[in-house]
């Protein structure tokens, strides 16, 4: 079976919104082992991140799941609204939390604890809908 990967030649800017601390570094870390990511901005609340991709259209928005819930469902309804080519990527916590991240708006969700490999395809997916 082939899977897609992540091409290296085109870098993907991405923004991530995730309260700082440990979670916060370890989704960067793991972006960073997927080559064509490019991690352009952090942002610490979905207010600051929606004024960042109305101003500068990140290709991909990759939104953890230590926000409040209310606070994801804002901002994917105001990217969706201001710049609906921007991709968002939801990490949820629960398998429970999957569907209501899919009606939300979310064009990608998985959990948060998934492995390195399921990140990999979940991005190359967004990057060749």
């Amino acid at each position: 079976m082939n899977e897609k990967t992540l091409s290296s030649d085109r870098a993907v800017p991405t923004a991530i919104v995730s309260r700082p601390g440990i979670m916060e570094q370890s989704l960067r870390a793991s972006l960073a082992a997927c080559p064509a990511i490019v991690v352009v901005a952090s942002f610490g609340d979905g207010l600051t991140a929606l004024n960042h991709v109305t101003a500068h259209a990140p290709s991909l928005l990759v939104i953890d799941s230590n926000l409040l819930d209310q606070e994801v469902e804002a901002l994917l309804s105001a990217v969706k609204a201001k710049q609906p080519a921007t991709r968002c990527l939801v990490l949820t916590r629960s398998s429970q939390r999957e569907a209501w991240a899919w009606a939300s708006g979310a064009d990608a969700v998985m959990p948060r604890n998934g492995s390195l490999k399921d990140l990999a395809t979940v991005l190359a997916r967004l990057q060749n809908p």
